[in-house]
């Protein structure tokens, strides 16, 4: 399976277990705690297997720092879904994402080549026209999922590339960190298992479109990874319009249009 196939896949997981997230209402820390609970007889399954094959030790540092990012990213993600427009907060928030990582990276990469400038410039733009014939449908609240969206790229893209942790052992050390904390912060009650419908399809869809990334990152540098964040712009909008029946102006679908080009010029 190519790169390009690995994220054409993972993008439909991951705008599926994000429109999935708005659908279900569901606001704070205690439904993550639930998505990751129904998730946790396989990580603690592979935490084991890990374990036995002697991965686990380079991967546990790594993966604690991962499942600090995803959790916050997770709590961040739900706030911004809470008001704003699944359409607006998740193409500001994938189409920020790339933008961010490729400033981060200057001073280890060097500055960036002018179209990747332009590129940038596209992506703010686009961001902008969607704020100002959209305001306050969510474009702030997805750039603070961007902020934590590119600190989890980044962490995971060096987790992988550089410390050259395994995913697997990474991806269960992440979860079940993640169930632990949870756990002690959110101090789940009886009735905390209510919503399992709802979040029984985000427990399965959210490991498999991560997962999927971080292979890809073993494969291809972040610049060319951040790439996929067009098709989960282009598939999310789509799943907006026809599950969410949501309506996108001349303006709207403008701006869009801006926030893929720049994408497209940034990750290639």
């Amino acid at each position: 399976m190519t790169v390009v196939g690995i994220l054409t896949a993972a993008a439909l997981c991951h705008a599926a277990w994000n429109l999935l997230m708005k659908k279900s209402g569901q606001q704070g820390p205690q439904f993550v705690w639930l998505c990751t609970a129904i998730g946790a007889p396989a990580s603690l399954g592979l935490l084991i297997w890990s374990a036995l094959q002697g991965e686990l030790a380079k991967s546990w540092p790594a993966g604690l720092v991962s499942m600090v990012l995803h959790t916050v990213y997770a709590v961040v993600l739900q706030w911004a879904y809470g008001s704003g427009a699944f359409s607006v907060v998740y193409s500001v928030s994938r189409g920020m994402t790339p933008v961010l990582v490729t400033l981060a990276a200057i001073p280890w990469i060097g500055a960036p080549s002018l179209k990747i400038w332009c590129g940038v410039v596209a992506v703010l733009a686009g961001v902008l026209v969607m704020d100002r014939v959209a305001p306050g449908r969510g474009s702030g609240r997805g750039m603070a999922v961007a902020a934590c969206s590119c600190a989890y790229t980044l962490w995971d893209s060096y987790a992988i590339a550089s410390l050259g942790v395994s995913v697997l052992p990474y991806l269960a050390v992440a979860s079940v960190g993640q169930l632990l904390v949870l756990s002690l912060l959110v101090k789940p009650r009886r009735g905390s298992l209510e919503n399992w419908r709802q979040a029984l399809p985000i427990a399965v869809l959210t490991p498999a479109s991560y997962g999927l990334v971080l292979v890809a990152m073993s494969l291809s540098p972040v610049t060319t990874i951040a790439a996929g964040r067009t098709m989960n712009v282009a598939v999310g909008n789509l799943m907006a319009i026809v599950v969410l029946r949501e309506r996108l102006t001349i303006a709207t679908v403008a701006g869009l249009a801006a926030v893929l080009a720049g994408i497209v010029l940034v990750s290639t």
